[in-house]
């Protein structure tokens, strides 16, 4: 996004920057990202201010339009070097704000606004500079092979072309022979070309985003660039791409795990193509396979004979022939339903003038109780957690005649049993 001679006072040779760009520099106020200011200008003069990133990110700076006048911004560096720049429209709208985004690594920067024309003597400026911290931006100076940002596959990447002659060069490392996938943020009415190649600038392959969002290509081992440059209106325009080795992960919705009491557990995965293979995984690497199958249809469906009792997770992955398998993507299940308590495991008794007990024996340190007044709904009575093999629990009131609690347990990392009817006498 080299921009040499965009601005008269800041560069009088291509490449070389101004005496007062530099000798200003020092006297620049220093600001926070992510907040406004407010100043005003002199008709035809300018301001610096100093940026810190302490983090590479995307930096947006946004100016508030004036009605009088229209105002020019830029961010560059110490030396007069500018990465990007943005001009103010002059209307008698002035609630809006024009703005231009820039990726650039941790360092310190310079905002300089100036008062391009007008007819006030003075100009009154808003601005601000938006800053994300992100590892997934461009890195500006990327605009040959020698400064093109390293970059990881199967991962998202954002920038922005700048002006209609700009190309950003990112360099990425294909680990073994295979396919590649560029995959191309689509947008209407504006086309962004994308290109492989190289460190001799040989072309491997060539992506118009207007024409497809992606594409593959078969690649040897080695170290490559891709290229982003401006087609047709693409200009400022924010763009993504992603380059794979790998198929694209699934995601969790597609996942369904039902995890049966009793009976083989089923892991259903949906959403997928014929001849898509699936895998599920027992851990989040390595591991074993619990279960593998090639789509037949939309859709794949596993038995598998015991997934846990306790609540868990599952490992799938899928794998789109030429592609490699995708990460693999974890699913939570439930427990199994733990088992109900036995009334010879439960006594309840319904004292007079105090508090009434209920005692359940034979528990596990852990397993939390719960005593119901009905059947099916209805209120809690009350719960507890057993500190050993036998909890005691205290109910106000249960009544002067004989009745019923329902009485269920929830084991470590199982679902609360079903309930279980305990009678009691009435009071004596």
């Amino acid at each position: 996004m080299m921009m040499f001679g965009a601005c008269i006072f800041m560069f009088s040779v291509a490449g070389k920057a101004d005496v007062h760009a530099a000798s200003t520099v020092n006297q620049a106020k220093t600001i926070n990202v992510n907040k406004m200011y407010k100043g005003s200008l002199a008709n035809k003069k300018e301001i610096l201010y100093k940026v810190i990133l302490t983090e590479p990110g995307n930096v947006t700076l946004s100016i508030k339009r004036n009605a009088k006048t229209s105002f020019e911004g830029h961010i560059q560096n110490s030396k007069g070097y500018i990465y990007t720049f943005v001009y103010t429209k002059r209307q008698d709208d002035t609630s809006g704000f024009d703005e231009v985004q820039v990726g650039l690594p941790k360092g310190t920067y310079y905002v300089r606004i100036n008062n391009s024309g007008g007819q006030g003597s003075k100009a009154d400026y808003q601005f601000s500079t938006k800053y994300t911290k992100s590892q997934y931006y461009e890195k500006e100076s990327n605009d040959k092979v020698a400064t093109a940002n390293a970059i990881n596959l199967n991962a998202t990447y954002k920038g922005v072309i700048s002006h209609s002659d700009d190309r950003d060069y990112f360099r990425f490392v294909v680990p073994q022979n295979g396919n590649v996938t560029l995959n191309m943020k689509q947008k209407r009415d504006t086309i962004w070309r994308g290109s492989i190649q190289d460190r001799s600038n040989k072309k491997l392959a060539e992506l118009n985003s207007n024409e497809n969002g992606s594409l593959t290509t078969y690649m040897k081992k080695g170290t490559y660039y891709f290229v982003m440059e401006n087609y047709d209106d693409s200009v400022d325009v924010p763009y993504e791409f992603t380059i794979s080795d790998r198929t694209s992960s699934l995601k969790a919705s597609q996942i369904n795990v039902t995890n049966n009491t009793g009976k083989a557990d089923s892991v259903k995965v949906s959403s997928l193509k014929k001849g898509d293979v699936v895998t599920v995984y027992d851990v989040k690497s390595k591991g074993n396979v619990i279960a593998k199958t090639t789509a037949k249809g939309t859709s794949v469906s596993f038995k598998v004979s015991q997934l846990g009792k306790k609540t868990g997770k599952v490992y799938v992955t899928v794998m789109k022939s030429p592609l490699r398998e995708s990460d693999r993507v974890a699913q939570t299940f439930k427990g199994e339903t733990s088992p109900s308590v036995k009334t010879s495991q439960v006594k309840v008794t319904n004292h007079k003038g105090k508090a009434d007990t209920v005692v359940i024996s034979s528990l596990a340190k852990g397993d939390v109780v719960k005593i119901y007044k009905a059947k099916s709904k209805g209120s809690m009575l009350v719960k507890g957690t057993a500190k050993g093999k036998k909890l005691t629990l205290s109910i106000k009131q249960l009544g002067k005649k004989s009745g019923k609690v329902y009485v269920t347990v929830t084991k470590s990392g199982q679902q609360e049993s079903g309930r279980v009817a305990v009678s009691y006498k009435k009071e004596k």
